[in-house]
């Protein structure tokens, strides 16, 4: 039995970035028996399960459920933990399971960034506890996996993978055709949230001005973020929460997009989803730096926020041809993730330590 320590991908939930790498997970093991531990220290005081498939999930209270919780991960093969904040929930636990950690992010600096240092130094212990513990590694970039060398050193008896939280994307016809798409020169896509490092004061400084672009924010927080908005006095744009199949409508008619990340570790690790289904669907990303995750002034082409201020923009030849580079840098992250994702599928199967 594969048990995955997190929530269950539904309809409601799908349009978090977290849930979207889970289920492209789950997608690895759709037809093998799993269960899914979906766990809270307050939540969940009765005990609920429902069949989804192959896959059995469990909405369970750490304390109350804590001796279901701990047979359940006792009968595992493998246990998938996603994320430091679910190692947080099962550190009481032992198990002899295979365990893989899927970080997803630097979770502890994450939360430091947003001014949570309580919560981050709990979060560093669940960091510190899971990186000791799992058997495998998946990190979303190189520079993540180095990040984690620097801060916990390096293991010789665990299995590392690098596999980017890539999106649903399409194939070579769908690819081409987003080369072709019509666009208005002067529109303007952010699709994301409001987290710290998003920077969405820099954002909305720079909608208000160069009014004449026409903007559109797609976000799963979209009273704050309308709230945010009108505040500021920008008077033209639309303001949304769409399905995640949607969104590649809105990237099809748009030039330009936001993502406008600091320089920061944070950033230095990350792999953003909307980045890359920017550079897939041939929106010209808008950026501080270049340095975003793996990606470098070579691999990304695209505009820096100074540039977009003062109008210095690409014509119509110089855009398509960073398009097309764009393109290709994203063809080639696709092309690595598979074999990587074929060598965590075998690790899915991996013999039991019992």
């Amino acid at each position: 039995m594969i048990c995955v320590i997190g929530s269950f991908p539904s309809e409601q939930n799908q349009k978090d970035g977290m849930i979207q790498r889970v289920a492209h997970i789950d997608a690895l093991m759709a037809s093998t028996p799993r269960c899914y531990l979906d766990l809270s220290f307050r939540r969940f005081l009765r005990k609920q399960v429902r069949i989804q498939g192959a896959a059995t999930i469990y909405y369970l209270n750490v304390f109350v459920h804590f001796l279901l919780i701990l047979r359940l991960l006792r009968t595992a093969r493998v246990v998938y933990v996603h994320s430091a904040y679910n190692a947080l929930r099962i550190m009481a636990f032992p198990t002899k399971a295979y365990m893989i950690f899927d970080a997803h992010g630097i979770v502890p600096e994450e939360l430091v960034a947003e001014g949570r240092s309580r919560a981050a130094r709990i979060l560093t212990s669940a960091e510190r506890f899971i990186l000791k513990r799992c058997d495998a590694l998946i990190c979303v970039t190189h520079s993540m996996l180095e990040h984690f060398y620097r801060k916990r050193g390096r293991r010789a008896d665990r299995a590392e993978i690098v596999l980017p939280i890539l999106p649903h994307l399409g194939d070579s016809t769908t690819a081409a055709q987003a080369l072709l798409a019509k666009r208005s020169p002067e529109t303007v896509i952010y699709a994301g949230g409001m987290q710290a490092w998003q920077n969405v004061d820099k954002m909305v400084d720079a909608a208000n001005r160069q009014p004449q672009f026409q903007y559109t924010f797609l976000t799963g927080d979209v009273t704050s973020f309308q709230a945010r908005l009108r505040e500021s006095g920008l008077k033209q744009f639309i303001c949304q929460s769409v399905a995640p199949v949607q969104v590649k409508d809105f990237y099809l008619s748009h030039q330009y997009g936001f993502v406008l990340r600091d320089e920061i570790l944070v950033n230095l690790v990350a792999c953003p989803t909307k980045l890359v289904e920017y550079l897939y669907w041939g929106v010209l990303p808008i950026v501080i730096t270049p340095r975003i995750g793996d990606f470098d002034a070579e691999s990304l082409r695209g505009i820096t926020l100074t540039q977009f201020l003062n109008g210095e923009l690409p014509d119509t030849e110089a855009a398509e041809a960073m398009r097309r580079h764009n393109q290709v840098t994203v063809q080639a992250m696709i092309a690595s993730a598979q074999a990587n994702q074929d060598r965590l599928q075998k690790l899915l199967h991996a013999p039991s330590k019992h």
